[in-house]
C-alpha cells in the first residue's frame, strides 16, 4: 500500500508521539507521581501507529494493557489518557481505571481488563452486535502473545469465524509473555498458524515496518467490512523494557535486544522519512516540537488533576 506525504507524517506523528508519552509515563512513575505498576511499550508502537491510518468513523477499538499508542490513535487525547493512568478524575474513568482498565465511548475505546485476553470475548460481542445491527462497524481487538495461550482467544476466534463477524485480531507478538520467552510456552513458531484451525486468514507482519504494517491491516479490515469475516494477524515485535517497569530483565538474552533496537521503528522510519527525501529535518522537527507540547501540557494538566473522594470511587459500583 503506498501512503501519499501527509499519510507518511500522521505515521511518523503517531510513531513520536507513542514513544514520548510512554518515556514521560516512565519518568513520572520514576518521580513517584504514578501509583501501582506500569507496563510500558517502547519499542513495539509500529503496530499500533500504522493501525491509526486504518480506521473509519464508528470502528471500534478493543485494545490491551501495552497499547496505549492505539488509543492514542484512535483519538484518545493524552491529557485524558494520562490523567486516568496518574488515577486522576479528569482521566477518561474519572481516575478509576488506572494503567490497565481504559475505556473511551467517545473514541470507540472499549476496554482494557486486568485479565489477560479477558478484552478479546468484549471485541466479539461488540463485532456480533455490529452485524446484528448492519452498523458495518469493523471492531479491532489487540492482545499480547501471552492472551493467545489461554481459553478466551480459541473460544473468541472460533465464533468470530462462524459467524464471519467484522473482526481484526491483531496480536502484538513481544517475544514475552511476563517473564517467560514465547518460544517455551507454545510448540509452534507463530501465533498466526493458530488461524488455520478456525478458518480464517493468518498473516504475520514485522511491528518494525509501520508502513507495510498499514497495508495488511487496512486489506484485513476491508475484508471485515464487506462481510468476508475476521483475520488474526501477527505483528513480531520486541519489548524493550521490562515486564514492568523496574523489572531487571535477567531472562532476557542482550544479544537479542540489541538486534531489535537495530529495527526500532520510530528510529528507522524516522530515517527512512529523510533519506527517502519524503520530508525535511526541520518538518519533523516541527512535528516534534507540536507533540512535544501537547505532552507538556497533558503533563501538567495530570499532575495539576484532583483525585477521586472516596464517595465518587464507588459511584458507580451496584454490587
Amino acid at each position: 500500500m503506498s501512503l501519499d506525504n501527509d499519510q507518511k507524517k500522521k505515521l511518523y506523528r503517531l510513531l513520536y508521539l507513542g514513544r514520548r508519552f510512554e518515556e514521560r509515563l516512565g519518568e513520572l512513575f520514576t518521580s513517584n507521581e504514578v501509583e501501582g505498576w506500569v507496563h510500558l511499550g517502547i519499542g513495539q508502537e509500529g503496530t499500533g501507529a500504522a493501525l491509526s491510518l486504518c480506521y473509519e468513523e464508528g470502528d471500534y477499538l478493543v485494545p490491551y494493557h501495552r497499547s496505549r499508542i492505539s488509543m492514542l490513535g484512535k483519538g484518545l487525547e493524552p491529557k485524558s489518557l494520562l490523567a486516568e493512568i496518574m488515577g486522576k478524575k479528569t482521566g477518561c474513568c474519572n481516575g478509576v481505571g488506572g494503567e490497565a482498565h481504559i475505556m473511551d465511548v467517545k473514541s470507540g475505546i472499549y476496554g482494557t481488563g486486568g485479565i489477560i485476553a479477558g478484552n478479546i470475548p468484549i471485541a466479539v460481542g461488540l463485532a456480533y452486535a455490529s452485524k446484528l445491527e448492519g452498523e458495518n462497524r469493523v471492531v479491532v481487538c489487540g492482545f499480547g502473545d501471552g492472551g493467545s495461550n489461554r481459553g478466551a482467544f480459541h473460544e473468541s476466534l472460533n465464533m468470530a469465524a462462524i459467524y464471519e463477524l467484522p473482526i481484526v485480531f491483531i496480536c502484538e507478538n513481544n517475544q514475552f509473555a511476563e517473564f517467560t520467552a514465547t518460544k517455551d510456552t507454545m510448540k509452534i513458531e507463530n501465533i498466526a498458524d493458530r488461524s488455520a484451525a478456525y478458518g480464517m486468514p493468518g498473516v504475520i507482519i514485522d511491528g518494525s515496518d509501520p508502513e507495510t504494517c498499514v497495508g495488511v491491516i487496512q486489506k484485513a479490515m476491508d475484508d471485515a467490512r464487506n462481510g468476508k469475516g475476521p483475520t488474526l494477524i501477527e505483528s513480531k515485535t520486541f519489548r524493550v523494557h521490562g515486564h514492568y517497569e523496574g523489572d531487571p530483565m535477567r531472562y532476557v538474552d542482550g544479544e537479542e535486544t540489541k538486534k531489535w533496537l537495530e529495527k526500532d521503528p520510530f528510529i528507522t522510519y524516522r530515517k527512512q522519512l529523510l533519506d527517502g527525501t519524503f520530508a525535511a529535518e526541520d518538518e519533523l522537527a516541527a512535528i516534534e516540537e507540536e507533540v512535544e507540547k501537547d505532552l507538556e501540557e497533558a503533563v501538567q494538566f495530570a499532575l495539576e488533576s484532583e483525585r477521586p473522594t472516596a464517595e465518587e470511587v464507588v459511584e458507580n459500583i451496584y454490587a
